[in-house]
């Protein structure tokens, strides 16, 4: 049983065994990760709630399902409440794309969150999860405040943090609050410990962190390299007597743990309330996600730090079984908005350096099942410089799109997540099937700047690669017949993006009139390399000096340079 507290319905007086609370619109969609725990959690026979975006003036929102009989779930969302509220300019956003109605969403959503539910129920067990929390587990530079923050696990109280993605993880929590069994220990979470293994790596303390950024880069450095689910210890964050304990990241999922996952009965029904609909559900209502992980590396992303390298892809017969459903919805017209991942062209790609296998209980069936240790074991780039173990054939993507357009009653599938173009040039029937069959006109693509300093710097491949692929695209849309374009996604006040090199980077889009809708300010977010670049104003690897526009000034200059004159 889900219930959702803003059903016109009366809420059951059963006691719920866990209610989420989010920050987000509740949108009943498997790209949603509320959504997708929710349904796992009820198809395990637990009585589920769902508090979406409460008031949090007061506690009386939080009472509105009662007190769960095992646990508060408390996420910010899809996204980060800051960068959900607030520009790269720190400027208030004027629309919330994921929220019913605009100041839906507090700031700092899961301390907020967290917080209240703590005040509503004395001594209730909260866990909190989510892109917000995932990246926020350890000290992290906030760039709102400009300085160096605690812990959430510390700032929130919560009894413990769920990072990356959290199937397997709220299974066990649940499974160990039943038998009243302590929550140490559980792959994927963090919690806070007065005893310090020897076997942990223990990081520099807060104060350490706080305040020299030497020790800062000391300490991502090695969370950066200790990310691997099959081979990383436990790391510790010392705060006085207490320390901030990560387990190693969750297993991959397998084919059919994933296949059974997105297989679940979502709605897909966008919530119209008295306070308006979602702004992003219609684009992805009818898109479908075949696979997890990305192992790109781009600095200025934190997906390896949440869902990680490994790519985690569901069969074509369950993606295929997916679609056909479709067409039985009454909102279906026949076209398939979106078929992908993080990055779409990555399905069933991965390293081929295999060691062995590891044990895990199926999030399907409970039964102990065989994992693949398919990661090398390393913290090299997967792309730049091109890993020799890495399997890029896009055979198995093409057969998925084959097998949708097989479909009757589908009438257009389409790939707008958007795609990798260095992998895509590999195959180049893949980029003819592409232009052919999958592109609604416009092709999205992230070159992302045209400076290779910069470019090596954002970990992209270099300006070269880009030229490749717009040829080859143009020449196989002539031939063809189609008209089709490429829409390239900028991103300027990178460190390492000066006036000049923004300068060249419009002169470069104006001289070859690629068309340009926006122009994005790099937000230093929690967990990512460009972060810790934009903190400290150095290089990690060598400690060289990297030239950073802080002032906003800057970055507005560098925006209006990199615009095409028509939308400067």
């Amino acid at each position: 049983m889900i219930h959702l507290a803003s059903d016109d319905t009366d809420a059951p007086t059963d006691t719920f065994d866990v209610i989420f609370i989010t920050g987000d619109a509740y949108i009943d969609h498997p790209s949603n990760g509320v959504a997708l725990l929710a349904r796992l959690l009820d198809d395990k026979g637990y009585s589920v709630g769902i508090l979406a975006q409460p008031d949090p003036s007061s506690i009386d929102d939080f009472k509105a399902l009662g007190r769960p009989r095992l646990l508060f779930a408390v996420t910010a969302g899809l996204v980060d409440s800051m960068v959900a509220n607030y520009t790269p300019l720190k400027k208030e956003r004027d629309r919330d794309r994921l929220s019913y109605g605009e100041g839906m969403r507090p700031d700092r959503a899961t301390i907020v969150y967290t917080q209240k539910a703590k005040q509503a129920y004395k001594g209730v067990k909260v866990a909190i999860g989510g892109i917000e929390a995932s990246l926020r587990r350890f000290s992290h530079y906030d760039y709102w405040q400009n300085k160096v923050r605690r812990s959430i696990l510390m700032d929130s109280k919560a009894d413990i943090l769920v990072y990356g993605m959290g199937e397997r993880q709220m299974l066990e929590i649940l499974l160990r609050l039943d038998e009243g069994r302590h929550l140490s220990g559980i792959c994927g979470t963090a919690i806070a410990v007065k005893e310090c293994d020897p076997s942990w790596v223990v990081l520099p303390t807060y104060e350490e962190v706080a305040s020299s950024k030497h020790r800062f880069l000391d300490s991502f450095m090695a969370q950066y390299t200790h990310q691997d689910p099959f081979r990383s210890p436990p790391l510790a964050e010392p705060y006085g007597d207490w320390h901030v304990v990560q387990y190693p990241p969750a297993l991959p999922l397998s084919t059919d743990e994933m296949d059974y996952l997105y297989e679940l009965p979502f709605t897909r029904k966008i919530p119209h309330t008295g306070r308006g609909a979602p702004h992003s559900m219609e684009p992805v209502q009818f898109s479908i996600v075949t696979h997890r992980g990305c192992f790109g590396g781009c600095s200025f992303c934190a997906l390896s730090m949440h869902q990680g390298r490994i790519i985690q892809s569901r069969s074509v017969e369950s993606i295929a079984r997916e679609a056909q459903r479709f067409i039985s919805h009454p909102d279906f017209k026949g076209t398939i908005d979106d078929v992908g991942g993080p990055t779409a062209n990555m399905y069933a790609m991965g390293c081929t350096k295999g060691r062995g296998h590891a044990t895990a209980h199926s999030i399907r069936t409970g039964e102990e099942i065989s994992i693949p240790v398919t990661t090398k074991g390393c913290t090299n780039p997967c792309l730049y410089p091109a890993c020799p173990h890495l399997d890029l054939d896009h055979g198995p993507y093409r057969e998925v799109l084959e097998r949708l357009r097989s479909i009757d009653g589908i009438n257009h599938v389409f790939i707008r997540s958007g795609i990798r173009h260095d992998l895509a040039l590999g195959d180049r029937d893949f980029i003819r099937e592409l232009c052919e069959h999958h592109v609604s006109g416009q092709l999205k693509l992230a070159p992302e700047h045209t400076n290779d300093r910069v470019l090596a710097l954002m970990n992209k491949p270099p300006l070269r690669i880009f030229e490749e692929f717009m040829h080859t695209y143009k020449k196989t849309n002539e031939a063809l017949g189609k008209r089709q374009y490429v829409v390239p996604y900028i991103l300027i006040a990178h460190p390492g993006c000066s006036v000049r090199s923004a300068r060249e980077l419009g002169s470069y889009l104006r001289s070859r009139a690629i068309a340009v809708e926006q122009v994005q300010v790099f937000t230093p977010t929690p967990m990512t390399l460009s972060t810790a670049i934009y903190y400290t104003g150095m290089d990690p690897g060598t400690g060289d000096d990297i030239y950073i526009p802080y002032s906003y000034r800057e970055k507005k200059q560098q925006k209006r340079l990199a615009l095409p004159t028509r939308n400067a």
